[in-house]
């Protein structure tokens, strides 16, 4: 394939395990849906694995801040936490992006649910990392279309 290629981190794909995924400041431990394999994804093995496809956009790790928690929408403070942990995995793919010899970008990609303080908030945080472009995160998952 010789046209360019943009990578998602594989952040939605653990998203949507639900049950099947334990997320800590480290990464995220999970299940595979095909076989059952204990698996761990990080924002350094994310980076790992887009920087194997020689993506020309790579996308951060992050967390898909969920619009519903256990079967409500995710209060203000639980969108803040997994905004600010998707902050500090933006950090550690720029880390680990910038230590292999991709000369190809690493977008940041914009959290905080349906919460327009928060995602002003992750936008100063991702142009404090300094990425040259930045993706909307969190749409369409699950939340009312109003």
């Amino acid at each position: 394939w010789d046209k360019p290629i943009l990578t998602d981190s594989g952040g939605f794909q653990v998203f949507s395990l639900g049950a099947m995924r334990k997320i800590t400041e480290e990464g995220v431990h999970f299940s595979s849906p095909i076989n059952g394999d204990k698996l761990f994804l990080s924002p350094e093995v994310s980076m790992q694995i887009q920087r194997g496809l020689n993506s020309d956009i790579v996308m951060q790790f992050d967390e898909c801040t969920p619009y519903e928690i256990e079967g409500r929408p995710a209060t203000s403070e639980e969108a803040a936490k997994s905004m600010r942990m998707s902050l500090r995995w933006a950090q550690r793919s720029k880390d680990e992006f910038q230590r292999g010899e991709n000369p190809n970008a690493l977008f940041g990609i914009v959290q905080g649910g349906m919460f327009e303080d928060l995602r002003d908030e992750s936008l100063a945080g991702l142009e404090e990392v300094d990425f040259p472009g930045i993706a909307i995160g969190g749409l369409s998952v699950v939340e009312p279309k109003e």
